[in-house]
């Protein structure tokens, strides 16, 4: 069967049984004779079923809304998901070494006696680990703590290194480095303290420190006659401390270069690299916010550092570390609905000034709300998901665009018939039609009117919907859960406008018949402006194909070469907008060297003999298998499994080096022992293992470690003290820190890795990182591909409705490369406006494609429907009924869009971004490309047909 046979096959099984039920006119003229004559009883029953499963959906399922940014960003279906959901589920099922010594003593009473007296005496050989060591040096006394550079001298010795991550910190903006190091800017720096003091006065708070880690409190430690203190400041001793830093920045080999002052400054609290901004960095005296007690004293810390750094011209806060970011976010998103509540009231401000109808505008805003309340109760009832994740409340912002636009759409058809009907004058011969009552010409107005509208709203309803839904090959729980609320509500707002609308039309009149011919004379006619528009295009055709052509190419080199559609290497999970003072710290933390020192390291994990645990939910983050853990019930462990640990031990830590520090893995402790019960090509019992690790000294490391500094490794040990798997754990040469070039590379190793470990042994192997860290790369290897799935999934099933809707083999092509041109401007567009590919980028980025093709293919149904055949004739009459709908719908998305800007969550911001790009790029790919392709390439139905 040819591939033209199955197009029209295809074609004619999609008019049967989707378009021509619903669309054909028997169908139109029953519909619409039912709510002409019974507008009140649709309308209040319609609205009745809506508000109660609204309500119902509410009150027993509120709870599922979760503003926790934290939840639903993780993935579900991968095979390190599943590695990371077992690595969760394995903690809280290990039995703890005291476990174990409690059973080991409890098996002979004359034994625990004498194993009780002398593991009093044990010596456990030292562990030592490489944190330069906390030092042998005496605590430091409070006179020394006074001074600044005794101090900072203290970190790494009587202090651990590990303190810093705990500590406030206030990124400061300055105009030039030169102006840093100047006498008043300084001092301007070096009155933090004070304000830190004057607050914890106020409030009572607790310091944890009694100095700042400040560039202005360590000028003075390399000269010992400068008194340490902000009024001691001098040029003479700040230039001498510049030229320290710019040498060690040049030569850090140099002796001086190992000095504490040097090294705290260059790492902490200045750059590493030459950004575009001048940055300084303060680590506070102060720990970070924990969440629940102080509030108030952070955000009066906040407020004051803000106001004193604006008192001098050359500093601006510019970013603030107190572990607020999430809270702040679920404070602004609240306050950012309200904003969204302003796009609404500007659409259906100018859906008022076009209807002209307070009362029908009020059920179009009716209309918008029940939808997604009856979506929710769609969502939550009947699907039964029990997560509702904040990116879900983008849906409201969409609907509203989209309720507008079918709105305008069916109002503009309506009044295009009421005019046609006013006209109409009756011919001897003609079948007389009775019009000179209002109510007849309304009636029949509507009749025609839906048959035209309900096609296009619904070839528009269904694309968007698709194009939602193909969020569902997304691992990511976020993106499942909005595709499907964001199809759902599509699909009943389509539903609700067919049947509340049309009545609502007949109720309110929001179109009046003129009966006076000087009346119409006065009026404008929009045919003018729509005939200029045509014959503007008609005569630059060639140059609108040509230019929209170089505009797509050049938008093909922003998306793939440069700059790109790239993914955020430090924070891939943006909140809130780049200028937030927490967000902005998190988007420049990388240009800081804040990893130096850190003891906490990368970390790879090799599970053995543990089966993964099944995935309960693929749509919520709260359905954990941690109670329905087993482990690995086959798992038998033996001599050659522990020589195979062994060398695998050695192996992977000679990858890394680890000073002063020799490793005996377990496994090499084990085999070493003199133990009967260790016997070779034998299974080992769970009995001589636990009592063996204790009578060698040779206790089980905790796991899964996520801050592990030296290699762990030993079999793991569930509640009833049977032996289930063993683990693996190898501490890398790689600090702990988010950033995906590193993280990425480090995860290649452990696939190499695991690679040469499954030739190995015939158990199962999980290989992955630490929970946090494997949940991190899972996403971000995933957005890429997934993305990539969704857009291409979208573009062919919303191609292929286009052309079973259109019939018209060139139109179809055509209006498929206008959708195409459109959506690569807009993407591209974004782009220069600084977008990366994110969890929320990718999220909207599929909303773009969704609603690029809306106004696309209003035009091509209404060019479609026209029985002109000259194409100029067939733009023209599309632009007299589609182009209007669509030029108020684009006025409505940049409307809707435009408040959004000044919004604070990086959700509903970049979402307004989207709205107001795609309001501009959509109409004009549809208003003036499309027209410029068609005049051009010269649609004619009669020889194109499929």
């Amino acid at each position: 069967m040819s591939s033209s046979t199955v197009s029209r096959i295809t074609e004619r099984i999609f008019m049967k049984f989707v378009v021509s039920p619903f669309f054909q006119n028997p169908f139109c003229s029953r519909y619409a004779q039912i709510v002409i004559e019974y507008p009140v009883l649709v309308i209040v029953l319609t609205g009745t079923i809506s508000v109660f499963l609204t309500c119902w959906s509410l009150y027993f399922n509120f709870g599922v809304i979760d503003l926790d940014p934290t939840k639903g960003f993780e993935t579900r279906g991968t095979s390190l998901s599943s590695a990371r959901l077992t690595l969760e589920a394995m903690k809280p099922h290990q039995a703890s070494n005291e476990n174990i010594l409690r059973w080991y003593f409890e098996q002979d009473a004359a034994r625990r006696k004498r194993d009780l007296m002398s593991t009093s005496t044990l010596d456990y050989p030292p562990i030592t680990v490489n944190y330069d060591d906390y030092g042998v040096d005496s605590e430091p006394n409070e006179s020394d703590l006074e001074d600044p550079c005794e101090m900072y001298g203290a970190i790494g010795k009587s202090f651990p290194y590990d303190m810093i991550e705990y500590l406030g910190k206030v990124m400061v903006r300055i105009s030039s480095y030169d102006d840093l190091f100047t006498l008043p800017v300084m001092k301007h720096l070096c009155h933090v303290d004070s304000i830190l003091d004057e607050i914890s006065e106020e409030f009572n708070f607790t310091k944890s420190l009694k100095h700042s880690l400040n560039i202005p409190l360590y000028i003075s430690c390399p000269n010992i006659s400068t008194e340490n203190s902000c009024d001691a400041l001098n040029q003479i001793d700040i230039s001498n401390f510049r030229e320290l830093l710019k040498q060690c920045r040049e030569d850090s080999k140099l002796d001086f270069c190992s000095a504490f002052s040097i090294n705290q400054v260059n790492n902490w609290l200045l750059p590493m690299d030459n950004s575009t901004e001048v940055m300084v960095t303060v680590v506070l005296k102060i720990t970070m916010w924990n969440g629940v007690d102080d509030r108030e004293v952070y955000d009066t810390l906040i407020d004051s550092l803000k106001s004193h750094f604006e008192q001098n011209p050359h500093t601006r806060m510019a970013g603030v570390s107190l572990n607020m970011k999430n809270r702040v976010f679920q404070e602004k998103i609240r306050s950012d609905s309200l904003i969204a509540g302003l796009s609404a009231f500007l659409v259906f401000t100018c859906f008022l000034i076009y209807s002209r109808s307070v009362v029908f505008t009020c059920i179009i805003l009716m209309v918008v709300t029940l939808s997604a309340g009856v979506a929710f109760f769609v969502y939550t009832e009947i699907l039964g998901i029990d997560f509702f994740p904040f990116i879900n409340l983008l849906v409201v912002v969409i609907l509203i665009s989209i309720g507008a636009d079918d709105a305008f759409l069916l109002l503009v058809y309506y009044r295009r018939e009421v005019e046609k009907m006013s006209h109409l004058e009756y011919k001897i011969g003609s079948i007389y039609i009775p019009l000179y009552r209002e109510y007849d010409l309304l009636s029949r107005s509507l009749r025609l009117s839906l048959h035209h509208s309900l096609v296009s709203m619904f070839v528009t309803s269904l694309t968007t919907a698709i194009t939602f839904l193909t969020n569902l090959t997304s691992p990511v729980i976020v993106l499942r859960c909005f595709g499907i609320y964001a199809a759902i509500t599509v699909i009943i707002n389509y539903l609700l406008v067919v049947l509340i609308l049309p009545g609502a039309i007949i109720l309110t009149r929001p179109i009046r018949r003129n009966r006076k011919p000087t009346e119409q004379k006065i009026e404008p006619n929009p045919k003018n402006s729509t005939n200029k528009l045509t014959e503007f295009t008609f005569y630059f055709r060639f140059a609108i194909v040509l230019l929209s052509s170089i505009l797509t190419a050049l938008s093909i080199f922003i998306i793939f070469q440069n700059p790109g559609l790239t993914i955020p290497q430090t924070n891939p999970t943006k909140l809130l907008v780049d200028s937030n003072l927490h967000e902005y710290f998190d988007n420049h933390l990388h240009h800081f060297n804040f990893q130096w020192q850190r003891s906490a390291r990368l970390v790879k994990n090799f599970i053995f003999g543990v089966e993964q645990v099944r995935e309960s939910s693929s749509l919520s983050p709260y359905h954990k298998p941690a109670k329905n853990f087993s482990g690995g019930v086959n798992f038998k462990l033996d001599t050659d499994k522990l020589d195979f640990y062994r060398r695998l031990v050695n192996l992977e830590s000679q990858k890394y080096t680890l000073e002063n520090y020799t490793h005996m893995s377990w496994a090499d402790r084990m085999l070493q022992a003199n133990e009967s019960c260790l016997s070779e090509n034998k299974t080992i019992p769970n009995s001589c293992i636990l009592s063996a690790s204790i009578r060698q000294k040779n206790l089980i490391h905790q796991f899964p470690d996520d801050f592990a500094v030296i290699p762990g490794d030993g079999p793991f040990v569930n509640h009833d003290l049977n032996v289930v798997g063993y683990f693996i754990s190898i501490p890398s040469s790689e600090k702990l820190r988010v950033d995906t070039e590193v993280i990425g590379s480090f995860f290649e190793e452990i696939e190499k890795s695991c690679d040469s470990i499954k030739n190995q042994t015939s158990d199962t192997v999980l290989c992955l990182s630490s929970t946090e860290i494997t949940r991190f790369y899972d996403i971000v290897s995933q957005l890429r591909s997934s993305s990539f799935i969704s857009v291409s999934i979208s573009l062919a099933v919303c191609l292929i409705v286009i052309i079973a809707c259109t019939r018209v083999i060139k139109l179809s092509v055509l209006s498929s490369t206008v959708i195409f041109f459109v959506i690569l401007w807009t993407v591209a567009s974004l782009i220069l406006l600084g977008w990366k590919l994110s969890v929320v980028e990718s999220t909207i980025l599929i909303i773009t494609i969704g609603l690029s093709f809306d106004y696309t293919l209003h035009y091509v149904v209404a060019i479609r429907d026209t029985k002109f055949s000259s194409p100029t004739e067939q733009v023209s009459s599309a632009h007299s009924t589609a182009g209007i709908a669509c030029s108020f719908g684009s006025i409505t998305l940049f409307l809707a869009g435009l408040p959004l800007l000044f919004t604070q969550t990086a959700s509903f911001y970049q979402i307004g971004t989207m709205l107001v790009t795609l309001g501009i790029t959509s109409i004009f790919g549809a208003a003036v490309v499309l027209p410029a392709f068609v005049m051009s390439f010269s649609c004619s139905q009669q020889s194109t047909k499929l």
